[in-house]
């Protein structure tokens, strides 16, 4: 029988919807900034003695009209590249499998049980991603076209009651349409860290037996560095720590046990890394426990201040206690 789920979970789907809409109109924005930067500071830096007598301005805004057109369309054919194909290419990033009911019929039976309770008109694909890590994500547009992916660690580790539990979490996400505003995030925002290594790659290998070519190394190092600032500002604004908290009560609230999700993220917490997921902090942003945080000798975590303010999780913790008391 479907629930009524709490009130928030609509607030939170309408605020998506926003921020949804306002990615995909600042990400085009931002790609004309870098690209309008790029050739204003090549002309500015050039050794070139016919770009030394040109208006800089000038010149530039002359080759923007040239080239501006192209970048738009390349930028709305990866959008909709992104939003169509992205969770498929999140998968084969993460390295995850497709399963089909007969490989693990517990863990496809818990999905299926939960997806019925929540009201859904279609059970997610799950996906299995062979690493003894302890972690879990959700991708995906829609909940028609949702994604679960959880670790074979996790499923080894976890009772069925947990286990339960995470997925239960993770269709928190689903519900509530965390998971089309996080699918965006990470393929425009990679979209950005392959254009600005494209740069640096090209300033390396074509300024190798060219001294004055070389010259240009450090303007695509500014150029870089401008591009992971900006890649930063437009990740806080898309991710929200109040998500993970809204997914823990919705899990909780599907399947009636927070005690157990209480406990599946205290096992979590105790190993959330994996040698798959740890290296793509991108991916790390949408799993139920952020991966890249390291351990101590002492078996304490460790996160830097940097770390800490720019966290997209909040701490296991504070999330642990909330679930208990609810």
């Amino acid at each position: 029988m479907k629930k009524e789920l709490p009130k928030n979970i609509y607030d939170q789907i309408k605020y998506n919807r926003w921020r949804t809409g306002a990615l995909f109109l600042m990400f085009p924005l931002i790609i004309l900034g870098l690209t309008y930067l790029g050739i204003l500071l090549a002309i500015i830096f050039s050794s070139d003695p016919e770009l030394a007598r040109t208006n800089p301005l000038e010149l530039a805004n002359m080759m923007m009209r040239t080239i501006g057109f192209w970048v738009i369309l390349a930028v709305f054919v990866w959008s909709a590249v992104s939003y169509f194909a992205g969770s498929k290419m999140i998968m084969g990033y993460a390295g995850a499998k497709p399963i089909a009911k007969r490989d693990n019929p517990t863990l496809y039976n818990a999905v299926e049980n939960i997806s019925i309770t929540a009201g859904m008109a279609k059970t997610p694909e799950i996906y299995i991603i062979e690493d003894s890590g302890l972690n879990a994500f959700a991708t995906g547009t829609h909940p028609d076209n949702a994604k679960i992916a959880i670790t074979r660690g996790l499923l080894e580790k976890l009772s069925k009651a947990e286990m339960e539990a995470v997925m239960a979490h993770e269709m928190g996400h689903v519900l509530n349409r965390d998971i089309r505003v996080m699918l965006i995030v990470i393929t425009l925002l990679g979209a950005i860290q392959i254009v600005g290594e494209m740069m640096i790659r090209t300033a390396y290998f074509g300024g190798r037996g060219r001294s004055k070519g070389s010259s240009i190394i450090p303007l695509i190092g500014f150029l870089f560095i401008t591009i992971g600032v900006l890649m930063g500002m437009l990740t806080k604004f898309a991710i929200s720590r109040e998500r993970e908290y809204l997914a823990d009560a919705t899990g909780a609230f599907l399947t009636s046990n927070p005690l157990a999700l209480a406990s599946a993220l205290e096992k979590i917490s105790a190993n959330p890394g994996s040698k798959t997921l740890e290296s793509k902090p991108t991916i790390g942003s949408i799993c139920i426990e952020d991966p890249t945080i390291k351990k101590s000798l002492s078996g304490e975590k460790k996160q830097s201040f940097w770390k800490k303010i720019w966290s997209t999780h909040p701490p296991a913790p504070d999330r642990i206690r909330l679930l208990q008391r609810y």
